[in-house]
């Protein structure tokens, strides 16, 4: 996937739909997943602090939400949370290559 020019980054707002104004490649289906399940949290989401069905949140708020998540993680990711995850991400890749052969 390519990345983003700042102009095209600057679409997105809280309140806007992101749209890219550069071509894309195909989209990357477990991303595009796991952003869905990320809405699904949201859109369902209730704790001591926050109840999604009290705050009656509308379609906007939720992509609001995913993006500030989003941006929070870019902001806050560091090489050690990287490696951290690579680490578990090569273990799940080499437990599952050892379920099909063995």
């Amino acid at each position: 996937m390519q990345p983003l020019s700042e102009s095209a980054l600057t679409h997105a707002s809280s309140t806007e739909i992101f749209i890219p104004t550069q071509p894309q490649s195909s989209p990357c289906t477990r991303i595009d997943l796991i952003i869905c399940d990320l809405i699904t949290h949201i859109e369902t989401y209730s704790d001591d602090d926050f109840d999604a069905d009290w705050m009656h949140l509308t379609n906007l708020e939720v992509e609001a939400l995913v993006i500030a998540l989003i941006r929070h993680s870019i902001e806050t990711v560091n090489g050690k949370l990287l490696s951290g995850y690579l680490l578990e991400s090569r273990q799940e890749e080499d437990s599952s290559t050892e379920d099909e052969t063995g």
